[in-house]
């Protein structure tokens, strides 16, 4: 099936379906599909659709834990002005999701969301929401991520450096959602060159890091991207590492990069 016929599908089967869990797997189908198999002129296409039918759902889902399953979708999801003014209301709490209660984690993650749409304030959204976090490791989490959404790439670049150094690579989950944010389909373009850089850097991550970091390091990376010539520079590595490169990172790149070579129609090598 066709990434938009999965979608069209999920979009059909969303509001009629009653199991939770059900629900949720759907959900994750959709924005995976939504994010790693549709082109740029694709979800454009569909966005609107896909945002009416989650809204709808938001409104109608009977209790928290359905809403707030509907609610992350679309915020994760969310491409038109109206629904990304909507969401930095929430942010802002002068409005509210009805029946559905916000943490602080939620408010953290609308933050990052909004801020790599850019939305105009976005700037102002990253500083205040830093200041408004109350748990010191939250705190120190969202201020190391943060750089990876600025709209400079000057800082993005800063920030894809400051990961050679094996000291900024010690909190490996703050690292791995950092490296989400800079590899996002909406940065996709500016984003590739990082590609080869972090393949390269692989063998030193295993030799550094905890025993599957090296899988979640290219996970991230590869996260975001779906073009031929990213999976191109994937192949390219492939076919000139060294005979000595171990063989179980050559295994962990076939794997991560699976999506990618599928999504772009790139024969897998």
């Amino acid at each position: 099936m066709s990434a938009r016929d999965v979608v069209g599908l999920a979009l059909r089967a969303l509001p009629r379906e009653t199991d939770e869990l059900n629900v949720q797997r759907a959900l994750t189908y959709t924005k995976q599909a939504f994010w790693k198999f549709l082109s740029e002129e694709e979800r454009a296409a569909v966005a609107p659709d896909v945002e009416r039918v989650l809204r709808a759902g938001l409104d109608a889902a009977p209790t928290e834990s359905r809403k707030a399953a509907w609610f992350a979708t679309l915020r994760d999801i969310a491409q038109s002005r109206p629904v990304l003014e909507w969401l930095e209301r929430v942010w802002r709490k002068t409005d509210s999701v009805q029946g559905l209660t916000l943490a602080e984690p939620d408010y953290i993650a609308l933050a990052l969301e909004l801020t790599v749409r850019e939305v105009p304030a976005w700037n102002e959204i990253l500083s205040t929401q830093l200041t408004r976090i109350e748990n010191p490791d939250r705190r120190a989490r969202f201020a190391f991520v943060a750089p990876a959404l600025s709209s400079d790439p000057g800082v993005r670049e800063q920030f894809f450096e400051s990961l050679g150094d094996v000291r900024n690579r010690r909190r490996e989950p703050w690292v791995l959602e950092g490296l989400t944010y800079l590899h996002h389909p909406l940065r996709a373009a500016v984003s590739e060159k990082y590609i080869a850089r972090s393949l390269a850097m692989l063998r030193e991550i295993q030799q550094t890091g905890d025993l599957f970091f090296p899988k979640r390091w290219i996970d991230a990376t590869l996260s975001g991207h779906r073009s031929p010539s990213a999976a191109v520079t994937v192949t390219r590595f492939l076919a000139e590492i060294p005979p000595d490169y171990p063989e179980r990172l050559r295994r962990v790149v076939l794997s991560s990069a699976d999506d990618l070579f599928r999504s772009s129609g790139t024969r897998r090598p």
